[in-house]
């Protein structure tokens, strides 16, 4: 029988550090071409005001572990102003709910072996994807971070930037006083860093080694002006980095070598995801990298304690997603099934005495 697992029992079963343990090699393999992943692709329907209903897949074989993923959402956006800031902002549906699915398939018998709901697992590989392009990308001493964004996926980077780097320090900023102040309380013994509050993008950037930006900014939250050698920069969200970030790094690392598609009616308001995608220099395309292949070891993270590195860029936030980065999802359901934990889906349910 299949699993189903919630997002409670998911958050028991599987760390940051689970994840970085196994998407490290999984990165590698993607590099190394020993697996196949498909970049996320994101289909519109506009509904109007500057709103849309937004459906987006990704999926991945990964023989390594002998299975497919697929992770599906269904969801309405928006922009919405906070604080002088457009931000993406997900509307939940008139229950004050949300759709996403995982669902992991045996590539041996092609049954489902397990799903999913997907907002934990989410910001959890991300995180931990966050934690390996840290790990190849920052400078070894790298002790002081820059957290820019304190919303639902901060903790995920606190944890993983602190999994791969000897991080001392953390200083905050984020615009909503309460999200600052709650997530420094949140962290606290959960990683040996000290997480200080600020009160500006400019305090939180001052002396520090990795700038990680945690927003849902379509608007960029520091000027590319301050960057000095040495540093590393984190993105998650598309816009969130202006274009002289990208001009002074020396390389930019992206997930895949394949951009998302994204698919919307020829009428009516585009997309700002595709505007965002729009914006990539041809000129930038010699300082462009690909994690896997730095993991691998078929490239190089960083050339010198000099370099300034991105990771971003063409693969910034939904632009990037790859399915194979929810390979955590097998730790979660091969220690579900230790613990018997979750709601088991008989197969019948699933599987036909005729093929489609």
């Amino acid at each position: 029988m299949a699993l189903f697992l919630t997002n409670e029992e998911v958050e028991r079963l599987v760390t940051v550090e689970d994840a970085i343990e196994v998407l490290e090699p999984t990165f590698a393999d993607l590099g190394a071409g020993r697996l196949s992943s498909r970049p996320r692709t994101l289909n519109y329907t506009g509904l109007g005001g500057g709103e849309f209903y937004l459906y987006s897949c990704m999926d991945a074989s990964v023989p390594r572990y002998g299975v497919h993923l697929i992770r599906m959402t269904s969801e309405h956006l928006s922009r919405k102003v906070v604080k002088g800031f457009p931000r993406r902002y997900q509307i939940p549906n008139p229950a004050g709910k949300f759709s996403g699915l995982i669902i992991m398939f045996s590539i041996e018998d092609h049954a489902p072996l397990a799903l999913f709901q997907d907002a934990v697992l989410n910001r959890t590989m991300i995180g931990a994807t966050s934690g390996i392009a840290a790990k190849y990308l920052s400078r070894a001493d790298s002790e002081v971070m820059a957290l820019l964004g304190a919303g639902w996926l901060a903790p995920t980077q606190v944890v993983g930037h602190c999994a791969v780097r000897p991080i001392r320090e953390i200083r905050v900023y984020c615009p909503t006083e309460e999200h600052k102040l709650g997530l420094c309380e949140a962290m606290e013994g959960r990683v040996s860093a000290k997480l200080i509050p600020v009160a500006s993008t400019e305090e939180a950037l001052e002396g520090a080694d990795i700038i990680a930006c945690a927003t849902n900014s379509y608007e960029p939250v520091f000027d590319g002006a301050v960057l000095k050698p040495g540093h590393y920069v984190g993105s998650l969200q598309v816009g969130e980095l202006d274009d002289l970030t990208h001009e002074t790094a020396d390389t930019i690392t992206a997930r895949a070598r394949e951009p998302a598609t994204i698919w919307h009616m020829k009428t009516g308001e585009v997309p700002a995801d595709q505007l965002w995608l729009e914006r990539w220099k041809p000129h930038w395309n010699h300082k462009l990298k690909f994690l896997g292949e730095i993991v691998e070891g078929l490239d190089h993270g960083r050339t010198s304690d000099d370099d300034i590195t991105l990771f971003g860029g063409v693969g910034t936030g939904p632009s990037s997603g790859l399915g194979l980065q929810y390979i955590p999802a097998w730790v979660a359901y091969n220690r579900a099934r230790e613990q018997g934990i979750g709601f088991e889906i008989p197969d019948e349910l699933f599987l036909q005495d005729v093929h489609p």
